[in-house]
């Protein structure tokens, strides 16, 4: 990656916060970090990440809110969305992408460096 691409992390979870971050940020990335659904949407407003990914269950707005917000702004709704949650039925992922996001990862199902791989790929 020539380019260094900014990922707007939104976990609240912080000690998953600094496995995935830290992982990401030695992939190569500058990573942005949230962990309520209020300061997720303030800092794509204010920092307008290449990619956001992004936790269901959040103290405030949930990640389904704070997705809806960020489609429906003209400023922020091409910024592709990937969401990480634990909810992995069938009714979320499909609402989920519904709502605008690229991808739907179940954390239990995915790995570290599979994480990294598909950010590279929705990146490049």
């Amino acid at each position: 990656m020539s380019k260094t691409y900014k990922i707007l992390l939104v976990e609240d979870d912080l000690s998953l916060l600094k496995i995935y971050s830290n992982k990401l940020k030695i992939s190569g990335f500058d990573v942005s970090v949230a962990i309520t659904g209020d300061e997720a949407l303030r800092k794509v407003k204010t920092e307008l990440p290449d990619l956001v990914l992004l936790d269901l269950i959040l103290p405030g707005k949930d990640g389904f809110m704070v997705l809806e917000e960020i489609k429906s702004d003209p400023k922020t709704k091409k910024i592709p969305v990937v969401i990480l949650s634990n909810l992995g039925q069938e009714s979320d992922i499909k609402r989920g992408k519904e709502l605008g996001a690229i991808d739907y990862l179940v954390k239990s199902d995915i790995g570290l460096m599979d994480l990294v791989a598909k950010m590279k790929r929705y990146l490049t």
